[in-house]
């Protein structure tokens, strides 16, 4: 009888620890695949619906991504109204226009502008707040409005701390003082703990729309100085440490006057488009002004007409860039030829976009829905 109990336990044992190996190389082959098969296969049975789903999960998913174990899928979202641009679709002749343009419809909570985007959620400036949004799970998250109101300039920043695992939305505006001079309010939304906090904002230089989250900074092309010793540079604004940090250099182009700065294969890239040519430069090594180096030229013979500015969003496998024109136009240009296709995309406003990364990262970080 003894001998029938061990070897039962034996078995049993031998069978929970099969089972784990075998739910330990399940949960390795998932974290493999794209978030959007992964959102598909939550319907495969209750206990992949309950992995796929735990956050647990979704950082295990984003840190495969980030060691680039896991080919990232990324897409561009766009306002006014909201839509899913799949750009490298464009290039394939076969699509048609519903495959390239997704439209989400968020009802009552429509953006009429982007707050920034990290790790595949994207922070929406909405018409009483600010929501966060994950495309790819189509999970919302509304966040409390802030007391923050422009007089002149807004400014909004989006990004991630690891030191706390945490989501931090930057709201700052500009107002007139009693003396007649410019001040700036800056508050900031934590996903985390999920309140609004007053940060201390002296001497900020005139910021505008949205920065661009890198190295767990938001970043800000802006000019320094007064009258003829005006200069431009980069300014970083630290989410750990919550205070502007010292000025990135930018190198000094005749002719080119850089109005933008965008992120190219994880390095800042900053761009000008002149009266010939568009020209963009990368800065190979974070924070060093000696490894900023010329990307591109290229001529605008080709370009649809443009009054305001000209931005770089994204880069195609087959080394097309997709490019936003003004307020309201996208196209897809072919630099070896000179030319472009438009993007379907529809225009009611002022249309505003960002690239972002396919994940399972919730907005609710912290707390549950």
């Amino acid at each position: 009888m003894s001998s029938m109990k061990k070897q039962f336990a034996e078995t049993s044992q031998s069978s929970a620890v099969a089972e784990n190996i075998t739910e330990d190389i399940i949960i390795d082959i998932l974290s493999r695949l794209p978030a959007k098969s992964l959102m598909r296969f939550k319907c495969v049975s209750k206990r992949w619906l309950s992995l796929i789903s735990d956050q647990c999960f979704a950082k295990l998913h984003l840190q495969m991504l980030s060691l680039e174990t896991v080919a990232p899928s990324q897409k561009i979202i766009k306002s006014n109204p909201l839509q899913i641009i799949d750009y490298e679709a464009l290039d394939n002749d076969e699509v048609n226009d519903h495959v390239v343009v997704e439209s989400h419809d968020l009802g009552r909570d429509e953006p009429w502008g982007l707050a920034g985007s990290c790790h595949g959620l994207v922070s929406l400036a909405v018409y009483n707040g600010f929501l966060v949004y994950n495309p790819t799970t189509r999970e919302s998250r509304k966040l409390p409005a802030s007391n923050v109101v422009a007089t002149y300039e807004c400014f909004h920043g989006f990004g991630y701390i690891s030191t706390t695992d945490d989501y931090k939305l930057v709201h700052g505006a500009f107002f007139a003082a009693d003396d007649g001079s410019v001040e700036c309010v800056l508050e900031i939304f934590s996903l985390r703990y999920g309140s609004w906090r007053r940060v201390p904002s002296k001497d900020v230089p005139l910021l505008d729309r949205v920065g661009i989250y890198l190295n767990g900074a938001v970043h800000w092309i802006v000019d320094r100085g007064s009258g003829y010793r005006t200069e431009r540079a980069i300014i970083p604004f630290g989410l750990a440490t919550e205070t502007f940090e010292e000025a990135i250099p930018i190198p000094k182009v005749e002719g080119v006057l850089f109005e933008g700065v965008v992120i190219h294969e994880g390095c800042l890239l900053i761009c000008d488009v002149t009266s010939i040519s568009f020209e963009a430069w990368v800065m190979n090594e974070y924070g060093k002004k000696e490894s900023w180096t010329r990307l591109f030229s290229i001529p605008i013979d080709g370009f649809p007409d443009h009054n305001f500015y000209v931005i770089p969003i994204a880069y195609t496998r087959s080394g097309k860039i997709v490019f936003q024109i003004d307020v309201s136009e996208m196209i897809l240009f072919n630099p070896k030829d000179g030319t472009y296709k438009n993007y379907p995309i529809e225009e009611h406003h002022n249309v505003e976009s960002a690239i972002y990364m396919e994940t399972l990262v919730s907005p609710y970080i912290g707390h549950e829905q």
